[in-house]
């Protein structure tokens, strides 16, 4: 008789009030548990999941169905996991070999007053391409561009603008990037051909900026004077490291193996292999520590002489990161999520959702319009940047797929709305990350931050222009939709 009324158990569909409602416990336990109260964001996170949970029981599924739904989309998560995992190595091993610290050693000694604000830019441009995270930039170089701005008395809210850009422009191109990783993941794109696509609005974005910091900086002049600060970090630099041009091969690889369209994975690997190889034949490092920074991260002991007590303070948040286990959190807060949007998705919250959001909409230029604002609209209610790339990505699959756009279209979309904005977000992780670090209010790099602007906005312009927008012919839209389990009409 159990048997009979278990089987006979039907799973209605949600309503849009009830799918709204699960919207609504993201927002409330993101926004105001992580975002009010500083509790845990993967713990709020997996109350959201539980909250999705029990309305999908509430609407008949059983625990296993649940079960399953979590472990197909974490199953799906692994390929990016393994990215992830070896990018925190691909860091480490970098500093290891010193091809990171010899990109901001020259980098700094090539600033001039009248070129300081574009200058900040490609230097965190580079530095964060480089190393796949624009916190990092932010931290080491741009504090020591902060201090330069300074002593050459330069407005602070213009150059602490162009570090933020620079810094995330690289988070965004570069593919060692966790963002970037997670954009490409949510929206079920490859990882280079997601790069190369955002060339497409953050190339003009950043040549506009440019060219406005370069304009507005020609005012200051006078001669140049290194800052002590900056002059300490560069001679500590030259304590632990020996100069050699050989040292870009580890990033050359990374770059042609990207241009080459060659397998991520397999590239990094070689390269994390050439990086120890050199950090032992020009740093006279050991390869047990090579593979200790591999696992662990680079720490300053592994330098004979060097300890952290006596070390340059910049020099030790610039080179005592990565590390397969560096990416730890990070894993753990996509696993977290994806727990809710496994539920989410089989339930059928997401789909109610984006088909009364966008259910009307028939042309390519709206639907990129819509998908821009709501990444927008997540990032700021989501506090984190990730949520609202992993959700825009999620929301956003079928629609772009019916419109007949490849996916690296929204990858780049979920970037242009989320990572590009949060920067300017004042109460987001980045905002408060790069106001803390710098010393400068968000408020006051916000309307000097033009790239936060331009990138959506061209986003947009394309998406009704087709200027820059990958199509697919509709065999391999059919073809995608079914992959990712969607109905094909």
């Amino acid at each position: 008789m159990g048997q009979n009324t278990k089987q006979k158990r039907e799973i209605k569909k949600p309503s849009l009030a009830q799918s709204v409602i699960v919207l609504l416990s993201l927002v409330f336990f993101v926004s105001i548990g992580y975002g009010v109260f500083k509790l845990e964001l993967q713990v709020m996170l997996l109350c959201t999941a539980a909250f999705t949970a029990f309305m999908a029981m509430y609407l008949g599924m059983d625990w296993q169905t649940i079960e399953g739904a979590i472990s197909q989309r974490i199953v799906k998560v692994m390929p990016a996991v393994y990215i992830m995992f070896t990018v925190g190595a691909l860091i480490s091993t970098f500093i290891y070999s010193g091809t990171i610290p010899m990109l901001i050693y020259y980098g700094l000694q090539i600033i001039s007053p009248q070129f300081l604000i574009p200058c900040s830019f490609f230097i965190c441009a580079i530095l964060a391409t480089a190393t796949g995270t624009g916190w990092g930039s932010a931290g080491t170089a741009g504090v020591a561009l902060i201090g330069i701005a300074m002593g050459l008395e330069i407005p602070l809210a213009p150059v602490a603008a162009a570090i933020v850009a620079g810094s995330t422009f690289g988070d965004k191109l570069s593919p060692l990037s966790d963002t970037t990783i997670m954009a490409a993941l949510s929206a079920g794109t490859d990882l280079y051909a997601h790069v190369r696509s955002m060339l497409w609005t953050t190339i003009p974005a950043a040549i506009v900026t440019v060219i406005a910091y370069t304009v507005y900086g020609l005012r200051f002049g006078g001669d140049f004077v290194m800052p002590e600060n900056v002059s300490s970090m560069l001679s500590t630099l030259d304590q632990i490291y020996d100069w050699n041009i050989l040292l870009l091969i580890p990033f050359v690889i990374i770059l042609m193996g990207s241009l080459m369209k060659k397998p991520t994975l397999p590239v990094m690997y070689i390269s994390i292999a050439v990086a120890v190889v050199l950090g032992m034949i020009f740093q006279g490092f050991s390869l047990n520590s090579g593979l200790t920074a591999f696992v662990s991260g680079f720490k300053i002991t592994m330098v004979p002489g060097m300890d952290a007590a006596t070390t340059n303070e910049n020099v030790l948040t610039l080179i005592q990161r990565g590390g397969l286990t560096s990416m730890s959190n990070i894993i753990l807060t996509i696993f977290c999520a994806y727990s809710f949007a496994g539920i989410a998705e089989e339930a059928g919250f997401m789909e109610k959702i984006i088909d009364s959001l966008i259910g009307k909409v028939k042309t390519r230029g709206a639907t990129v319009t819509a998908a821009v604002c709501t990444a927008i609209v997540l990032t700021i209610i989501g506090v984190s940047g990730y949520i609202s790339l992993i959700m825009t990505g999620e929301l956003f699959r079928k629609p772009y797929l019916k419109q007949r756009m490849d996916l690296c279209n929204l990858s780049r979309t979920c970037e242009d709305g989320g990572t590009m904005i949060c920067s300017i977000v004042p109460f987001s992780t980045s905002g408060l990350f790069y106001a803390g670090a710098l010393g400068v209010p968000v408020l006051s790099y916000l309307p000097w931050h033009f790239m936060a602007f331009i990138c959506p906005v061209l986003a947009i312009i394309y998406g009704f222009t087709g200027i820059g927008i990958k199509m697919i012919s509709q065999e391999e839209a059919d073809a995608k939709l079914k992959e990712l389990g969607f109905h094909v009409e």
